[in-house]
This record gives C-alpha cells, sequence and structure tokens, in this order.
C-alpha cells in the first residue's frame, strides 16, 4: 500500500493479514478465478466476471482464502459499487486483506508498479543469499568485496555485527516454506517499524539476520520484542531465537552463526523456559555446546544409561524425577508436589536412583556427574525432538 499507484487505495477488511508475503499479481475478472490462482498471489477484480451478480462475491473470497491467496483488491466501480457486507465480514475473520481502488486509477499502471515491485525483491533476495553464500559457507578473504556487496543492497556493515538465528522452538515444529516466508516478512515488518535497515534471509530452515552494535548494549531486548511481535502476527507460531556474539570484522560472522546456532540449539530444549538466548549468557552451558553430539550421547549413557533402561523396563520415570529434584535444588518436598506422588514415593524413587546408577545424592562429585547427564540428556532429548542431530552438527 505504500506505492505510488495504490496511494488511494483503502483497506476494507483483513488488516491483520497485511504482512503476507505477495508472490506475484493476477487480474483476472473470469466467472471462475479459482483453477487460474496457485497460492500466494495478489488477486485484482474490477467484477465483470460476475455479470451483475454480487452474491458470486461471497463464494470468491472464500474460495481464495482457501487456497492461501495473499489478498484481493475490488475495483470500485459500475461491476461493485459497494464491498458487501457478508464479503467484508468473511474477510475479516479470516486476516484476508480486502483492499479497495477507486475506478479512476489504473489497473496496468497498479500491475507494473506491484510486479517491478515483485521482481526488484526477489532479485534482492537473490543477491543477499549470494552474499550469506560467500560470508557462512567459506573463509571470508576479500572483506572490501563483500562490503561493497552489501551497500549496494543498501546495508552499511562497518559496525560490529550480531548473528540471529529464529527457528522452530521446543514447542513447534520446522513448518511450511510459506510460513517461513511469512516469519521472515513479519521480522522485516518488525524491523520497518522500528526504522531499521536489516541484513535478513531465508537460511536453510531459518530466519538469519545480523543486527549492529549500538553502544556497550546487547540485541537481546530488541529480539525479545520482534518475538511478541511475531508472536502477535503469527499465533502460536511457537519460535526460538538464539544470538551470536559481536563479530568485529567479517571475517569473524561465521563464528558468530556458529554460536547463535548453538544458542537456539539451547533455546530449543527443555532445560530452558526462555524463547531467546545469546550465546555470551550461556554460563557454562557454552562449554557443554562446544563438546561434540556423539561425546555428550556417550556421556550420558555412561551415567545415566541404566537408569533410561530401567524406566523403559519398569516405568518409573526415574530421570524425569531426578532432573526435577536437581531443579528444586534438592527439596524433596517441592520436587513430590511437582512430580504429583507422596513424598514416601519420591524417596523410594531416589533410593531406587542410587541403587541403579551406583552412584551417591550425597557425594557432591557423584551428584554433579548425575545432574550434568540429566541436563545434557534433557537436552538432547528435546532437540532430537525438535530439529533432529543435524541442527547441532550445523552449529558446530
Amino acid at each position: 500500500m505504500k506505492l505510488k499507484t495504490m496511494a488511494k487505495a483503502e483497506a476494507a477488511a483483513g488488516t491483520g493479514g497485511l504482512n503476507r508475503q505477495v508472490r506475484w499479481v493476477h487480474f483476472i475478472d473470469l466467472p471462475d478465478v479459482l483453477p487460474w490462482v496457485q497460492g500466494g498471489e495478489l488477486l485484482i477484480i474490477t467484477g465483470i466476471g460476475l455479470q451483475g451478480n454480487l452474491s458470486g462475491l461471497v463464494p470468491l473470497v472464500k474460495g481464495v482464502i482457501e487456497k492461501k491467496l495473499a489478498g484481493m483488491i475490488i475495483n470500485v466501480g459500475p461491476y461493485i459499487e459497494k464491498v458487501p457486507e457478508e464479503v467484508l465480514r468473511i474477510a475479516e475473520e479470516a486476516d484476508f486483506p480486502l483492499l479497495t481502488l477507486p475506478w479512476e486509477v489504473k489497473l496496468v499502471k497498479v500491475m507494473e508498479e506491484i510486479a517491478g515491485y515483485i521482481v526488484r525483491q526477489q532479485t534482492e533476495k537473490q543477491s543477499l543469499s549470494s552474499f550469506f553464500e560467500q560470508l557462512l559457507l567459506k573463509p571470508v578473504e576479500a572483506e572490501d568485496v563483500l562490503f561493497e556487496h552489501a551497500a549496494a543492497c543498501g546495508y552499511d556493515l562497518s559496525e560490529p555485527q550480531q548473528v540471529v538465528l529464529l527457528g522452530a522452538s521446543r514447542h513447534g515444529d520446522k513448518g511450511s516454506v510459506l510460513m517461513k516466508a511469512e516469519l521472515a516478512q513479519v521480522a522485516r515488518d518488525f524491523f520497518v517499524r522500528c526504522g531499521r535497515k536489516v541484513l535478513l534471509t531465508l537460511w536453510m530452515d531459518k530466519v538469519l539476520f545480523l543486527l549492529p552494535r549500538e553502544g556497550d548494549q546487547g540485541n537481546v531486548a530488541l529480539v525479545e520484542k520482534l518475538m511478541e511481535y511475531i508472536e502477535a502476527h503469527l499465533p502460536g507460531s511457537n519460535v526460538a531465537a538464539g544470538i551470536g556474539s559481536f563479530a568485529s570484522s567479517l571475517r569473524f560472522i561465521r563464528e558468530s552463526y556458529q554460536q547463535a546456532g548453538k544458542a537456539l540449539w539451547f533455546s530449543s530444549s527443555n532445560v530452558t523456559k526462555n524463547d531467546v538466548y545469546a550465546y555470551e549468557d550461556l554460563g557454562i552451558y557454552k562449554l557443554l555446546l562446544e563438546i561434540p553430539l556423539d561425546r555428550l550421547q556417550k556421556y550420558c549413557h555412561e551415567i545415566i544409561g541404566t537408569l533410561e533402561a530401567h524406566d523403559a523396563k519398569y516405568k518409573m520415570d526415574l530421570v524425569n524425577s531426578l532432573f526435577i529434584y536437581f531443579e528444586e535444588n534438592g527439596n524433596a518436598v517441592k520436587t513430590a508436589h511437582r512430580l504429583f506422588v507422596h513424598r514416601n514415593t519420591l524417596d523410594y524413587r531416589l533410593k531406587k536412583i542410587e541403587e541403579v546408577s551406583g552412584r551417591k545424592l550425597s557425594n557432591s562429585y557423584e551428584r554433579l556427574m548425575l545432574q550434568l547427564a540429566v541436563v545434557i540428556g534433557r537436552q538432547l532429548d528435546a532437540v532430537e525432538a525438535v530439529h533432529g542431530d543435524e541442527a547441532y552438527r550445523q552449529s558446530s
């Protein structure tokens, strides 16, 4: 709606969906539009194909909503003088953007400008994809070339940059390509609203962007606001964020990217209740995340493998009970309450844990071994369920 030819456009309904990505624009005024659209398009109609039967707008709007079009523009005039209330209601309930343009606006100019804008956006995205391939997939040798590449797209990378990754949280899934594109678009909209031009792209199965340093503060608070914005515009999307350290030059962006991947890996686990983590704030977990995955798995098997086998055979929930016990700092009353069991039942489980594992909870060294094992095990289980082992390997 910010384009020159759209200056007289009005959002009649579905403003909640104005952030949808437009794949292409179509002007179709056939009686049966649906066979000619696929999804993601912006449809323009004058209503001539309805042949005076405005009730035909209802199944048309329902159909394009079902086919997941980006929106519809109605050229208000002799064929559709006013959009029926029923149509507005359907569009509003579905957050389907329904715009109106006065008859005097030349649709050929509208289509030309929208199509040109889409092509420019696609060209920039391809250019950014090439830029990130040079930046992340191989050692940076010619920083000046990359600076010029970014500057050509209107981005200033002269300040230290911090990599941020958005991906599925512990409650979410990887989602469709369309969902990822919508996530990227919502993130772009957020930064536009903040008055910031941010280098952002879809990278593998995640959204990746760079944030410059502003003063001595990091960008955790800004990313948290972004997550709130995403939840408001894509409710239930269940997104997590990982933030790498600041890179003093483009040569270190790849390291920041790897750190962001590990922070995202951590935020996706059941060890934490937060969905945003900066690598530099992970404390002891930074050490754990530097250890190869197979070694972590081996450690867990050595320390709590017997407990896991016992749980599988007798359904006793020993490993989970131990995890909650450590989370409650060894407070048996609080642990029993969280597990919904009697205190005597918990005491029995703790004794069984010592018996099966061969380690004493009263021994500080053995207690630490057990605590690390259940924490690592919880992470491994959660991240495997959400991302698979490959997510960890890619961040290493």
